[in-house]
């Protein structure tokens, strides 16, 4: 069974974890993990640096080169770029921990257990936060035993209200905020599995963030906004948004249940997407 947390939860754990504990979150991609992170410890006057290891091919990339001290006749590794030098604790986020290769992961494998690099230790106070992908759309690797039970494991799955909270707060156009109110499961489509290529677009979070910034100053969202729009969320849910931004109706399963009959017939005037919504939202 998995361990599900909320934002508010997650936040909550950021708090009550020690320092010297490691953090792994899971879930699917565009759900706001590295966002949340950077913001929360940012707050706290603490730099986030986050590294790729999906896009680091060497070591080297991690632990920085070799260099010959002439006056010690030893050879040391220069620190690399994000190492904080000022003996300032940091939190270091480890995204696409299980798409790194092998030899990066026996890196981690040092880092997360003993907290140094290359015999260099992280200040104290520093803390290590993974991510990870999980799903069999994902192309990613298998993680030794050895190293995930160096992590505090959370499956991250925020709910629909806690982003509306946030689009609310963060200038999130009031036609998303108002399309998600009515079709919360809109807000992370799952991928179709039939799609082999994975060529297909599906919503999410940071979509839904990329759509708004696009339409943010149009009234009107014409067919060339379709075309844009199905780029980042799809077409199936890119005409069904475009149709409700155009009606100033909006209907959820709550007015259903708590306004009565009256409600039924306004059911006519949205898509087939939002009125399934509804009637699931009643169920």
């Amino acid at each position: 069974m998995s361990n599900k947390i909320s934002t508010k939860k997650l936040l909550k754990i950021l708090e009550l974890t020690p320092a010297e504990q490691n953090i792994m979150l899971y879930g699917k991609h565009g759900i706001g993990k590295s966002q949340i992170l950077t913001e929360y410890y940012s707050k706290k006057g603490m730099k986030v640096v986050t590294l790729f290891l999906g896009q680091m091919s060497d070591p080297g990339d991690l632990i920085g080169l070799p260099k010959f001290n002439e006056e010690t006749g030893l050879t040391e590794f220069m620190p690399p770029f994000w190492f904080p030098i000022d003996d300032k604790p940091i939190v270091l986020f480890l995204d696409e921990l299980n798409r790194a290769r092998p030899e990066l992961l026996q890196v981690i494998m040092d880092l997360a257990l003993n907290r140094k690099l290359a015999g260099k230790p992280l200040p104290a106070g520093s803390r290590i936060i993974s991510a990870v992908n999980y799903g069999d759309e994902y192309e990613v690797n298998d993680l030794d035993p050895a190293l995930v039970s160096r992590f505090n494991i959370y499956e991250f799955a925020p709910n629909a209200n806690e982003w509306i909270s946030w689009a609310e707060k963060n200038g999130i156009d009031s036609r998303i905020i108002c399309y998600i109110k009515s079709n919360p499961r809109m807000l992370d489509c799952c991928e179709n599995k039939d799609d082999s290529n994975n060529l297909m677009k599906f919503p999410d979070r940071r979509g839904w963030e990329k759509v708004s910034n696009i339409i943010k100053n149009e009234k009107t969202l014409d067919e060339v906004y379709f075309s844009l729009i199905s780029g980042i969320i799809g077409n199936e849910v890119a005409a069904d948004f475009i149709s409700c931004s155009k009606s100033s109706f909006a209907v959820s399963g709550s007015d259903i249940i708590y306004t009565g009959n009256s409600m039924f017939p306004k059911i006519l005037e949205v898509t087939t997407i939002t009125a399934t919504e509804v009637i699931n939202q009643v169920i």
